[in-house]
């Protein structure tokens, strides 16, 4: 599952040799030009059976995996938001799910409403599927797929679902690239839940494809001692603190051979934060809500160079 660019690799500096480190800002990306069908069911909002479906077979699947509540759907929002500043279009996929009485089509309808709302609540409000189109220059460079976290981890043993669920299992197995993006987290529940959700990484990377690329989101970097006083992440530091929180996790992707000696990771590490939430009393809505005010754009603009390293 190597990942090749040449470009970059004509570039690295001394300092720089692994792949597990901050995309440099200034490299310049080509746009890069739709998922094999996957039907599955799944519960609806309303407690139904819904179909959902990838069409599309030739661009990439951009993957967001994660355990519940670990930031993908305000990860998702605050990409989207970024995008959007830098006029690439970005848009959901009315078709990827049906026969759930149009309730994923209205969330498609309301999410850029819901993705700009400073209500943190609201944005991610019944999301329990979001398959999004990103197109640049009237060319479609790939799919963003968002999905429910106890699918991919259930944090507690006790209520875990056999995996992989069969949309998992079709979006592994089909011809698109994927780029699987693993969203960890400082302090995340305890070693035993750490340990597990590195078993469930080394697992979805058994059914990895070669031409498969992986990027670490390490979110709520500024619960990180890896950040320091003026914003800057320490790499060498984040990488330390992802060893001893989940032991052995990047050594699932540690080169091997002589290509170890240009890079150590076939891997990304991008350092993420969403932004910050606060709880304020609405009275039109006559209740506490939480309020999101997004995070700085390097963030987000550092996600999208890797990935688009990546494509």
């Amino acid at each position: 599952m190597p990942i090749t660019n040449n470009n970059e690799e004509q570039g690295l500096q001394q300092e720089q040799l692994d792949v597990v480190q901050e995309i440099d800002r200034q490299d310049n990306y080509e746009p890069i030009p739709e998922i094999n069908q996957v039907d599955i069911t799944a519960p609806a909002p309303a407690g139904g059976i819904v179909n959902v479906n990838v069409k599309d077979k030739k661009s990439p699947i951009i993957f967001l995996f994660g355990p519940p509540a670990a930031g993908k759907t305000m990860t998702l929002v605050r990409l989207y938001r970024y995008l959007n500043s830098i006029n690439t279009n970005i848009k959901p996929n009315k078709d990827f799910v049906s026969n759930d009485g149009g309730e994923y089509v209205s969330r498609c309808d309301n999410f850029h409403n819901d993705a700009v709302s400073n209500l943190a609540a609201e944005a991610t409000k019944g999301v329990n599927f979001m398959l999004l189109d990103i197109w640049d220059n009237g060319a479609k460079k790939c799919q963003i797929l968002e999905s429910p976290g106890e699918r991919l981890f259930e944090p507690d043993h006790n209520k875990e679902v056999p995996f992989p669920v069969q949309y998992v299992s079709s979006i592994i197995d089909s011809d698109n690239r994927k780029v699987y993006i693993f969203i960890l987290e400082p302090n995340y529940k305890d070693d035993a839940t750490r340990v597990r959700y590195k078993d469930r990484i080394a697992e979805v990377k058994q059914m990895m494809d070669k031409k498969d690329k992986v990027i670490f989101l390490y979110n709520k970097i500024d619960c990180s001692p890896s950040l320091d006083d003026n914003g800057n992440v320490n790499i060498k530091s984040l990488r330390e603190e992802i060893n001893d929180d989940y032991p052995g996790l990047l050594d699932l992707f540690k080169v091997k051979g002589p290509r170890a000696i240009i890079r150590e990771y076939d891997c990304y590490l991008i350092p993420f934060q969403t932004g910050t939430y606060s709880e304020e009393f609405n009275t039109v809505l006559n209740k506490k809500v939480k309020i999101f005010t997004a995070g700085k754009n390097k963030y987000p603009q550092e996600l999208w160079n890797a990935i688009k390293k990546c494509l």
